[in-house]
């Protein structure tokens, strides 16, 4: 019997998840990040380096995207960070997913809005069709703001968007909410 290699997929987590993507690295023997400028990244860390299989590639161009992170398949866990719009990603992914694999999905604060004509948000919209799939754990991290003592706002720090990440991957749940989404209009502008 040979023992199962686990490997992770990190989609848009150089930046402001790259803490975050320490953490699914740790836990896996392989992790493929992907990125435009993926060749280029490292931790500086011979135990994670070693595990990457960067592959620099754009999501603008969704075929080849899809097909190049298809081939190190099934993954998992995946920690990914894509926009809004990429549902043909977005599914793409939810399908390489192995059984029993974990995806952490990172979206931004609108990603909760309902849509103009009313429609479920993004957001919700990905639970309800990812519930559905018993075979995996679907966990999304929404980024909110803090609002400081004195009244004012900021967006999230890098370490904070991460911290939620990798609580997802210690701890998954449906929704984690990295700081606080109301009162939506104390928003930074």
């Amino acid at each position: 019997m040979t023992d199962k290699q686990t490997t992770a997929l990190l989609i848009g987590a150089t930046g402001m998840l790259a803490e975050a993507a320490r953490e699914a690295i740790a836990r896996a023997d392989k992790a493929v990040l992907v990125s435009r400028k993926a060749d280029e990244f490292l931790f500086g860390e011979p135990d994670l380096d070693d595990k990457l299989v960067p592959l620099t590639l754009d999501y603008d161009d969704t075929a080849t995207f899809i097909t190049e992170i298809e081939k190190h398949g099934p993954y998992d866990i995946a920690l990914s960070w894509i926009r809004p719009k990429a549902e043909l990603m977005r599914a793409a992914l939810d399908a390489m997913i192995a059984p029993q694999g974990l995806l952490v999905e990172v979206m931004g604060s609108r990603s909760i809005l309902l849509g103009e004509d009313g429609s479920p948000s993004i957001a919700e919209t990905r639970a309800q069709a990812l519930a559905a799939q018993p075979d995996m754990t679907y966990a999304q991290v929404i980024l909110g703001f803090v609002i400081e003592e004195d009244g004012s706002s900021r967006w999230l720090h890098h370490h904070e968007i991460s911290a939620a990440a990798a609580a997802q991957l210690d701890d998954p749940i449906p929704r984690r909410i990295a700081g606080t989404l109301e009162p939506w209009d104390k928003r930074p502008g």
